[in-house]
């Protein structure tokens, strides 16, 4: 069973082929593997759709779908949010943070303002009991740290703060930190197999910051915040970012993650050869070579990812920009019988 291809991969044990991890969006993909609107049924579709595929992990599957008219590329939601075309669901993304200036930045206080949940897993304990062992569901635990910053602030009041009170601004990250360490603790009392990491710590060319401002900034509060799950001995702990955070990934690696997510902009062959043997490894196939490139092209992109992944204890194939709507039929057919063709051990 997919579920566990997924956990003997994550602990570096030989499997049959490679593992598959996916956020399959790509509505006409999922009708046409189903047999249901997945507009109508979004959960039952998707379901079925990833268990025909074999899919091995996800991070969720959503119970919800928000369909765009024809030419419609955005729709207003909740007070300061869009959501723009994206697939099944929609991408969303706040324009309105409340914060007026950097001093109502600096006198933000997480640990009042913020809850911890007593319950973190009981959603994705319901998507693991609706698909059994058929794959792995994982969740995101998405507001680490650094995120906390972005998705509170909003980037400019983020990085204006940062920039000009770096030490008063610790303290803010002190206290996101011991918000997440909390939520953290929470979920370890469930053992869950798998906990993946999220902080979006870099851009597409490359970090936010400095390599020295994470390393003070940043990786003593993760040493600290992660120290729950890290020290759990049934848990592997998965870390992923967009864009190139090549830089950081020894950091990362001395801090105690299990395994990363590669992205298409980053080298796969090296960090396989270099981490890969004592970690998993996810990714890295292009989603624009997916959606631009011919039927041949995708073939050759599977191919290209699976050799240069070769070196890896345990690699999960993945498009790391996910599986969208805009992607050709023919094109996302072809990927995933290139990957269970060319996917055997």
């Amino acid at each position: 069973m997919s579920y566990q291809r997924a956990i003997d991969i994550v602990h570096l044990r030989q499997t049959d082929r490679v593992g598959q991890q996916e956020t399959l969006a790509h509505p006409a993909y999922i009708q046409e593997l189903s047999g249901i609107d997945p507009f109508e049924h979004p959960f039952e579709a998707q379901v079925r759709a990833l268990q025909r595929l074999d899919v091995d992990w996800v991070f969720g599957i959503p119970r919800h779908a928000r369909r765009f008219s024809p030419g419609q590329s955005s729709q207003d939601g909740e007070a300061g949010v869009r959501h723009t075309e994206w697939g099944l669901t929609g991408s969303s993304w706040r324009e309105e943070y409340g914060f007026a200036d950097v001093e109502a930045v600096l006198a933000y206080e997480p640990l009042t303002a913020l809850q911890v949940d007593p319950e973190p897993l009981a959603g994705i304990r319901t998507e693991q009991q609706a698909v059994g062992r058929a794959m792995l569901v994982t969740g995101i635990f998405y507001r680490t740290l650094f995120q906390h910053g972005i998705m509170t602030f909003g980037w400019e009041q983020f990085l204006t703060a940062a920039a000009a009170a770096p030490d008063r601004f610790q303290r803010v990250l002190q206290d996101f930190a011991e918000v997440s360490r909390l939520q953290l603790q929470a979920m370890a009392a469930q053992a869950p197999p798998v906990v993946l990491i999220h902080d979006d710590i870099a851009l597409e060319r490359g970090l936010v910051f400095p390599p020295d401002w994470y390393r003070q900034r940043l990786w003593p509060l993760y040493e600290r915040l992660l120290e729950p799950v890290l020290s759990h001995p049934g848990i592997r702990v998965g870390f992923v970012s967009d864009g190139d955070y090549s830089v950081l990934l020894d950091d990362l690696a001395v801090i105690g993650f299990d395994g990363f997510i590669i992205n298409d902009n980053m080298d796969m062959a090296g960090i396989a050869r270099r981490l890969g043997q004592d970690r998993f490894l996810v990714g890295n196939v292009s989603t624009l070579v997916l959606t631009d490139g011919t039927v041949a092209d995708v073939r050759q992109e599977v191919r290209r990812c699976l050799e240069e992944a070769r070196p890896c204890g345990g690699h999960f194939i993945k498009a790391t920009r996910d599986l969208p709507q805009n992607i050709p039929l023919d094109n996302i057919r072809a990927y995933f019988d290139s990957v269970r063709e060319l996917g055997r051990r």
